[in-house]
This record gives C-alpha cells, structure tokens and sequence, in this order.
C-alpha cells in the first residue's frame, strides 16, 4: 500500500514537472509583434493590418503573436517611421516618403501626376524601381513587406464649392509634414499648413484649414465627409503606404516564420489593394448619400494643374540624388 502511495506521489510529480515544462516551453516558444498605424479602426489600412495578423498567426500555428495598435497609440506616422528605424517599433504602416533623407528615391512615387493610374502605379513598382528602394531600405535597417497604392487622391473643401484650378488661390490646404506637398500647394497657389494626419479632421472641424486632398476611401475611413461639403476630382496623385518591420527584428526570427511574414505581408497588401479597387469604384455614391457634393476638374483646368507642378519631378529627383530612377520610371512609362 505504503509502495502503491510512492509510485502514485511519484507519477504526480513528474506529471506537475512535465506540464511546467512544456508549459514554460510554450510561453518560451511565442513571439508578439507590436504594430502600431496611426489610421482609424476598420480603415483599410487597419484591415491590412488585422488580415496580416490572421495569415500570420494562422500560418505559424500561433508561435507568433501580432499585436496592433491603430490610431496612432504608438505615435504618428512621423514617430512610427523613425520608431522603425531605431528598433524602438516592430512594425508600422507609413508612407515611403518619410525615408526620403535615408535612402535616395524614397517618397518619389508621391510626385504629382508621376503616375498615369493605379495600374502604371503597380507596374512601376513591382519592378526593378521597387526592388532598388527595398534594398536601399534594407541597408537603414528597414524591410518592406509590402507596398499598399491606398487610390487616386481628390481635394475637398469646408465650405468651398471648388469647381477650378484658378478658384483654388489663397485658400487654406491641410498638408502633410512634407516637403512634396507642401511644394505642391505652395504652385497650386493655396497656403500650406502642415497638420499631421491624426489632426486633419479637427483642423477642418475648427476652420483651422479650407480643405486638404487625400484619397477617396480615406474620406470614408476617417470620417472627413462630417466635416466637409465638396469633393473636386483632381486626381493629381498616386501613392504608396508600406507596411514594415524592422530588419533586425526580422533577421533574429527562424527562416521557417520569416517565409511566413513575407508571404502574410503580401498577401495582405493584395487584399488591402482589391478593397481600394473596389472603393473607388462605389465610394463616391457613398458619399453623395451622405451630403457631399462632386465636381469634375476640366481637362483645361486638370493640364494648368499639371503645368503648374509638373517641375517638381526633376527638381525633387536632383535634390535627392535620384535623377536616374526618375529616368527609369519614364522609361517604363513609354
């Protein structure tokens, strides 16, 4: 009976050992990603966000965790950027723009009417012009996962019922902590004030700004269509959001779960551009449901646009030593 007792104290034991062990094994096992974006919950740069995180965490049967943190918690686009660069972020979700003193080029496809539609804008970038920037990032301690076209960006305005280039002189135009746009608007005739992208909602809800230019989803996703009235149909310009991790992070991950955050990554950036697809071609009957009234640029007015800016491209390309990959993307423009 008293040996019965031992072995049963004995099997107890080892049982308690086994489960601390693998139990502790698995906490061991586990990695958690910290990905902050400073857009709205449900936005579809979010959606990006949460459908990486699905791919991921499925694929690697939850060894690895991804956390995320929209609106901004961990800092805005500018501070998510440099968060990237430092290692004090994991991931993020910002425009290519905010590297353009790090790596030579980046920022470029956020010219003015650089790209024809969104179709030359994926074609130009899926090619050896994307390839290079990617390298040129890698080398910062930066990778990209993945580069997001978030659509055609449009002007809205308060109060204005914008329907011509000239009517756009003097006017108050959010813009972001750029030195594109702030140029842009600065030859469109308008004042620039720069506002960063959690703030512009309020700046036109105060009259801080007339009006600023964003992309159509984004009218939706960020609720500007409260705050604004009109909508005029420019589109002057064509960007790219990448999603990010920062290489030191990615490079300490076994090979096996770095070939699922490439896959996820692009995965999810398909899935992101399909919803913009997809929102372009219905957003705009959204809004009118909601108030907002839409004027077309004229063709006339839509070229004194362009003449206006168009300048910017080679000047922007010299002073930021990347005259050949402007020459590149022309090429393949032919």
């Amino acid at each position: 009976m008293i040996k019965s007792r031992k072995i049963m104290l004995v099997l107890l034991i080892l049982i308690i050992v086994i489960s601390i062990t693998c139990s502790g094994y698995a906490n061991e096992e586990k990695i958690t990603i910290r990905l902050g974006h400073h857009h709205n919950v449900g936005a579809i740069e979010d959606q990006i966000c949460q459908k990486f995180k699905a791919l991921v965490e499925e694929a690697s049967n939850g060894k690895l965790v991804i956390q995320i943190f929209p609106g901004a918690q961990l800092g805005q686009q500018v501070e998510a950027a440099q968060g990237i660069l430092m290692g004090t972020l994991q991931m993020t979700l910002v425009c290519p723009g905010e590297y353009k003193d790090d790596v030579a080029g980046m920022g470029i496809d956020s010219l003015p009417f650089i790209f024809k539609d969104m179709d030359e804008q994926r074609k130009i970038i899926n090619s050896a012009v994307g390839k290079k920037l990617e390298g040129g990032l890698i080398e910062k301690g930066v990778r990209i996962l993945g580069w997001h076209g978030f659509g055609t960006r449009q002007l809205i305005f308060v109060e204005k019922d914008i329907k011509t280039f000239d009517e756009l002189k003097g006017l108050k135009m959010r813009s972001p902590e750029s030195d594109v746009f702030i140029e842009m608007f600065r030859r469109m005739g308008t004042i620039p004030t720069p506002v960063t992208w959690g703030e512009a909602y309020t700046a036109m809800q105060t009259g801080l700004v007339d009006g600023m230019d964003t992309s159509l989803n984004a009218i939706r996703d960020m609720n500007f269509y409260e705050v604004t009235n009109y909508c005029l149909m420019t589109n002057h310009m064509l960007g790219f959001i990448n999603l990010l991790i920062n290489e030191k992070l990615y490079q300490s991950l076994p090979v096996d779960l770095q070939e699922i955050i490439l896959d996820a990554g692009k995965k999810a950036v398909d899935y992101g551009e399909q919803l913009v697809y997809e929102g372009e071609k219905s957003v705009v009957s959204w809004l009118e449901e909601k108030g907002m009234i839409f004027n077309v640029l004229s063709d006339e007015d839509v070229e004194k646009f362009r003449q206006a800016v168009i300048s910017m491209q080679d000047e922007w390309a010299e002073q930021h030593g990347c005259i050949d990959l402007l020459n590149e993307i022309r090429s393949l423009q032919q």
